[in-house]
């Protein structure tokens, strides 16, 4: 029998029976809704997780320290890092912590900050690892003795008091215009800091001014090009602090160092060490190789597979409860075919009698069967759609003033509570088609058993 008139056949079989054919294609479209929305809750919770661990930092960045007096982060160590496998990139970091600093500008260094944060970084690293630049451009990647560049942190220009105003009202207060600790808790409008730190030349101080003080102090001037933005898994530098290259923070600490007479060590080690995976999944495995070195290593990974496998408990939870529904969708399908058999046992018998392959009538029962999962399948997939927008609508705060802002609540909102890929809306169709072909698989071995006299005579 060709398969068009197969598919003729059960075509017209499952409109035979229309009311008894509907009920059975709304049990799978139940099923399938109640798969597809089960499971894109999980994602939801998925994305939402992640998503809140990206505000908190680069996933796939992981910190090195040193873990012992003896062991050191130095150039030889980076390297012996960078080779290790899934690593595309290093940031050694290298401050001046233990050296009194002053940070000034303007005429008479009229403007300064009395503590900055300043670490020296690898400009070839700022693209790796993601460095958002608001302002300006990266530094320099050639060490330049005459010609300092630096990138500030997104508030360092708050960190610059004005000598010549009176205490109190000499410096503003960022932080209190970011949350609305000084104004009824109401954030506003942060005003201009008092220096543009993009066209101003600045100078960095070492060591203690105090005229008490037995420090030799050195001066270098530099210019800002770059304004960071704020991201702490990066160092808090990218708040309000400066990043130099890594050669210039080298040689003003050498040369500190030899005008106060300070012994140093031959071989100039690093402070830290920001290591970047190529992918998330690669980092707790690069993090016990860098443990295996001899270093301390700290990253979000810690948060993220506690969080992850609570995910996919309830990831597992929901597609449970989802397949269950579908299960039951299953026994109605098998139901409908058994009770099919019973009434066309005669028309079974003779196709038989006529010389019709018994793989044919299996073929025809079977299609039945995963026609119905099938159509139950489409309008599911369709629904759960409908269902998803719905929930998203009426979950999220935002109003919705037009298509546009429609569109994004839908579609690229983060907070999603759920999500249906391409991929979930796809598998969750083949999945009916395959509940409704083995449930109808007993049916159908059930038809050709059955003697063609025997179904002749039983009319």
């Amino acid at each position: 029998m060709k398969t068009k008139d197969l598919i003729n056949i059960c075509i017209h079989n499952l409109f035979r029976h229309k009311s008894r054919t509907i009920l059975t294609v709304l049990g799978v479209i139940i099923g399938c809704c109640a798969v597809v929305i089960m499971i894109s809750f999980g994602i939801g919770m998925k994305i939402s997780q992640e998503n809140m661990l990206s505000e908190m930092g680069d996933l796939q960045i992981i910190t090195v320290y040193n873990s012992r007096d003896d062991i050191k982060i130095t150039d030889k160590t980076i390297d012996k890092i960078e080779h290790i496998p899934n690593v595309i990139g290093v940031n050694p970091k290298l401050s001046t912590e233990n050296i009194m600093t002053t940070v000034t500008a303007g005429d008479n260094n009229r403007y300064k900050a009395n503590y900055t944060n300043i670490s020296g970084i690898r400009a070839k690293v700022v693209e790796t690892f993601d460095y958002e630049i608001t302002k300006g451009r990266n530094i320099k990647d050639f060490y330049d003795p005459n010609n300092i560049e630096v990138l500030a942190g997104q508030y360092f220009a708050y960190n610059l008091c004005d000598t010549q105003r009176p205490n109190g009202s000499n410096q503003i207060d960022y932080w209190s215009y970011l949350y609305g600790s000084n104004s009824n808790d109401t954030k506003t409008e942060m005003p201009d800091p008092y220096v543009d730190v993009l066209n101003t030349t600045f100078q960095l101080t070492l060591g203690d001014n105090d005229p008490n003080s037995s420090d030799k102090t050195l001066t270098y001037k530099f210019k800002i090009v770059g304004i960071l933005k704020e991201d702490y898994s990066k160092g808090s530098e990218t708040s309000d602090g400066l990043l130099f290259n890594a050669e210039d923070i080298k040689r003003m600490v050498k040369e500190y160092n030899r005008l106060n007479n300070i012994v140093s060590d031959t071989q100039q080690s690093y402070n830290s060490a920001y290591v970047k995976a190529d992918d998330i999944k690669n980092v707790a495995e690069i993090e016990n190789k860098i443990k295996d070195i001899g270093f301390n290593t700290n990253s979000l990974e810690s948060i993220r597979k506690p969080m992850e496998k609570e995910v996919r408990q309830k990831q597992l939870m929901f597609a449970g409860l989802g397949i269950v529904s579908l299960f039951v969708a299953a026994l109605g399908i098998m139901n409908t075919m058994i009770m099919a058999i019973s009434e066309r046992k005669r028309e079974i018998g003779v196709m038989k009698a006529l010389g019709c392959f018994i793989k044919d009538i299996k073929t025809m029962f079977l299609m039945e069967a995963g026609f119905i999962g099938f159509t139950g399948g489409i309008i599911g997939v369709i629904v759960s759609f409908i269902i998803s927008a719905i929930i998203n609508v009426v979950s999220t705060e935002t109003e919705i003033t037009d298509v546009s802002v429609l569109y994004q609540v839908l579609f690229t909102n983060a907070d999603r509570v759920s999500v249906i890929p391409i991929w979930l809306a796809l598998s969750a169709i083949v999945f009916s088609v395959f509940v409704g072909i083995a449930s109808g698989y007993y049916p159908a071995a059930k038809a050709v058993k059955i003697s063609a006299l025997d179904a002749i005579r039983s009319e």
